[in-house]
């Protein structure tokens, strides 16, 4: 753990992260591997340890990828085979696929269970490796205030109150639903109208929950006498959800005897050991606006949804993805300022869609009235034709890339053979960047302007030749987009596509007009 005292103590950062949960992890983590001076700000010492959090996807493996994570390195961890919904009655209303249907275009499992601390740990691990990234604990942030060259702190010490001043370039917080961060730089957040009380219980089985009766998978009760979620985390962890009535006291709720008997309608009590009870209110929020000009918020602080998706801490995530690299760009001296304007424009029409999923199904869920539920049941049970669609990530909204059909979308993650001939995902054979990938024989012949380019911003070019491309992904994956050359940004967000003769070089020309001027560049996609 890196720990800092007296003039030891850099005053100076390039950027200052505050709160160090997954979400601040990952941004600094992203930043390390730039090499930009980053120094996290966290007031608790250990971390939490019991589970918050307990599902991610595909996409945010990706970004664990880049931090050289593999998803087997965070403890107990486990693919999730599939999500039920269930009626009163037991009735299956209609299923999501899950780990079964294989990897995903990212090169990972759909999804996956997984408990907090372990990955937590994990995270902390990478980040506190990078030589770049400084960690002080037990610390408070109790002042921000912007200035024209960067965001001074006002931090004081928990043990010993002192306090001292520290300014930063840029200051992210991922400081949770209750965020300084956003409520000293006056950042308000809007009300998506979504609000419940439900009582999270997390306990441990010492057998498999499939021996004990519970369901296999992550499964929803959409039962009018009282809805409830199920989960099998990972390991001999599971969790329950129960909702609760406005009739019901939240202190009473969280009796031991009251707890017990709400486990008890699905499985003996004696056989679970019961390690956290709370009452938490689901919401619905998003920040108005996600930042000033040197201050910005991500994760809970910039955005708060219902749990029913599992799409929390990965809404997070992906946001320190795309905040990560338009800051260390910024910072190394390669792109105005200007380029964070996007932040919010990509990320919040994607938070918003996803919540607006998460509040759906919470919709389906949470129907109390036995008639309502009955006509639920009725119309879902009619065939796979009134079943929700599998869900598929959104795009991002509108910002630096080209938009339409050939950018905003999740590059393509496929296996490559490398020149000794063994089969490695992209990210691992060139490595976390700018990729340029190109057909095979579409490679042009760059000028010593075009070079420039790629040397500037470490743009890893990949010729896609059937030698390496043995699956074909890529062939059929550039076949689908019309396009001989395909720009990857480093979140892994498609810049843009150009087809033809010297595609390659079309495709660079705009990516390096685009981010001289990154304003107008969104402008004119508009």
């Amino acid at each position: 753990m890196t720990r800092t005292t007296g003039q030891e103590r850099r005053e100076r950062c390039d950027v200052a992260i505050v709160g160090y949960g997954p979400v601040g992890a990952c941004l600094a983590g992203l930043l390390g591997n730039d090499g930009i001076e980053t120094r996290i700000l966290e007031r608790e010492r250990e971390i939490y340890r019991l589970p918050r959090a307990v599902h991610f996807d595909h996409e945010v493996m990706r970004t664990f990828q880049a931090l050289g994570l593999r998803d087997d390195d965070f403890g107990y961890t486990a693919p999730i085979e599939g999500y039920d919904f269930v009626s009163g009655d037991g009735s299956v209303l209609f299923s999501m696929p899950g780990a079964k249907s294989g990897l995903t275009d990212q090169g990972w499992r759909p999804d996956y269970m997984f408990h907090q601390p372990d990955l937590e740990g994990a995270l902390r691990s990478r980040v506190e490796a990078k030589s770049s990234v400084q960690v002080d604990l037990g610390c408070v942030v109790v002042g921000l205030e912007e200035r024209d060259g960067g965001v001074e702190l006002e931090i004081r010490d928990e043990d010993t109150g002192e306090t001292r001043t520290l300014l930063a370039d840029f200051v992210v917080g991922c400081d949770g639903a209750n965020s300084f961060v956003r409520k000293a730089s006056g950042l308000e957040l809007e009300d998506l109208e979504f609000d419940e009380p439900w009582l999270v219980v997390d306990a441990t089985v010492e057998r498999p929950p499939t021996e004990l009766g519970l369901p296999e998978v992550p499964t929803q009760f959409c039962d009018p006498a009282r809805p409830v979620t199920y989960v099998p985390v990972a390991g001999p962890y599971i969790r329950w959800e129960f909702m609760l009535f406005p009739d019901e006291d939240r202190a009473d709720m969280l009796q031991p005897a009251q707890v017990e008997k709400l486990i008890a309608a699905q499985v003996d009590p004696a056989q679970v050991n019961v390690i956290r009870s709370a009452v938490y209110d689901f919401h619905a929020l998003v920040a108005k606006t996600w930042g000033t000009r040197r201050t910005f918020i991500a994760g809970d602080s910039a955005h708060q949804t219902p749990p029913f998706l599992g799409q929390g801490m990965c809404a997070g995530i992906r946001d320190a993805a795309n905040l990560a690299w338009r800051v260390s760009l910024i910072v190394r001296g390669l792109a105005p300022l200007d380029l964070l304007s996007s932040y919010q424009s990509e990320r919040d029409p994607h938070v918003r869609t996803l919540i607006g999923v998460a509040v759906g199904m919470g919709k389906i869920i949470c129907v109390q009235d036995p008639e309502a539920a009955a006509a639920r049941d009725r119309q879902f049970l009619e065939g796979p034709s009134t079943s929700p669609p599998p869900l598929s990530l959104p795009r991002v909204g509108d910002g630096f890339h080209q938009g339409g059909e050939r950018g905003g979308f999740l590059g393509l993650q496929a296996h490559l053979k490398d020149a000794g001939g063994t089969l490695r995902l992209l990210d691992d054979l060139v490595g976390p960047g700018f990729q340029l990938l190109t057909r095979e024989g579409c490679a042009a012949n760059l000028n010593s302007a075009e070079k420039e380019i790629v040397d500037r911003f470490s743009i890893v070019r990949v010729e896609l030749e059937a030698t390496r491309d043995v699956n074909g992904a890529y062939a059929a994956w550039m076949d689908k987009h019309g396009s001989d050359a395909i720009l990857i940004r480093p979140d892994h967000i498609v810049f843009g596509c150009a087809s033809g003769v010297e595609a390659e070089v079309r495709l660079l020309a705009e990516f390096a007009n685009a981010i001289s001027a990154p304003d107008r560049y969104f402008a004119q996609a508009l």
